[in-house]
């Protein structure tokens, strides 16, 4: 019974908003928040991807969990949803898939399940750690009370967020002066980013859970490129693992040149993001395509990302970024 409810709720959060009415079968018990956040944060993606004149098709889904506590009538559980889709670039289909990271707390009702808490670990980090950490009956009882949607105040913003981002991906610089570098090379450092953004290579230790994969993998695509390791930059030195510290390094070494006012974004670029619940940038990724419609396709670890837009994300999730290019 958990197992099915979990699919009915896997298959709610992959289907599109213009395709919900195909769920009447599918239908899973979630308190009255969480059914409105799901919902409103739809109608955002929804009315968003029609702004930017996307086009995504071909949704499926696969997902597993991993039963962490269990705790009188109600149930802790890690859920890994692994969303895949095909994103349409004039007469080009590009695969394109993300891992989305939950914790959820269930209750029991008699076999009949009813989800209380649903949060992502990219959308809320310290919140989702948290839970994850802390036992059932410790956990803050307010958190379970919340009545205010942040897909409310989203919907509502939606155009200044567009306007925001089309600054950032359209904003011409005359400043910025394009640099040839012939010892990094763009497509091999995309191909080893597409093949190894949903699975880790074997041959690196992976920090996924333990303090998060994204810097390590960055320095592997470099790598990939044709930078050189050294003493400094090597695994798993801080300044291959740590976001501002392969930021100081890149840029002191005068290996990749900021991009003025986040502008020129293209493929072979370093992004970061900056997280504001943590306060710093925290997150990277690595651009693989350019799309027509001035978006971009970016591949990243802790959060695994393959080919993902990145106007999926930003700003609206995370409200700036820095780029690096390196040629």
């Amino acid at each position: 019974m958990l197992s099915k409810n979990l699919y009915s709720l896997c298959l709610l959060l992959s289907t599109p908003y213009n395709n919900l009415e195909s769920l009447s079968n599918n239908v899973v018990a979630l308190n009255s928040y969480l059914q409105e956040e799901i919902y409103l944060k739809k109608l955002f993606d929804f009315r968003w991807r029609k702004k930017l004149n996307s086009s995504f098709e071909n949704f499926h889904f696969d997902y597993s969990y991993d039963l962490v506590e269990e705790y009188s009538n109600l149930i802790k559980v890690k859920l890994n949803l692994k969303i895949f889709f095909t994103i349409k670039d004039s007469n080009a289909l590009i695969n394109s898939a993300c891992v989305h990271e939950y914790i959820i707390i269930l209750e029991n009702l008699h076999n009949k399940y009813k989800i209380h808490l649903l949060i992502e670990n990219e959308e809320n980090p310290i919140l989702y750690n948290y839970i994850l950490s802390t036992s059932i009956s410790l956990i803050d009882n307010s958190i379970f009370t919340k009545t205010q949607s942040i897909y409310f105040d989203k919907n509502s913003k939606i155009d200044s967020l567009y306007e925001s981002f089309i600054r950032t991906v359209m904003k011409p610089n005359k400043k910025y002066i394009p640099r040839n570098d012939p010892v990094f090379n763009i497509d091999k450092a995309c191909a080893y980013a597409e093949t190894y953004a949903l699975k880790p290579n074997p041959n690196y230790k992976s920090f996924d859970g333990i303090g998060g994969d994204c810097t390590n993998f960055i320095s592997q695509i470099l790598h990939a490129g044709g930078f050189n390791e050294n003493s400094i930059w090597k695994p798993y030195t801080n300044t291959w693992v740590r976001v501002e510290d392969l930021y100081s390094y890149l840029t002191s070494q005068k290996l990749g040149i900021k991009l003025p006012d986040d502008t020129y974004l293209d493929k072979g670029v370093l992004i970061q993001f900056y997280t504001p619940s943590i306060g710093r940038y925290f997150h990277n990724g690595f651009i693989t395509y350019k799309l027509q419609n001035n978006d971009y396709l970016y591949c990243c670890h802790s959060y695994n990302k393959l080919n993902y837009p990145l106007s999926e994300i930003y700003p609206h999730k995370y409200p700036k970024l820095r780029a690096l290019k390196f040629s």
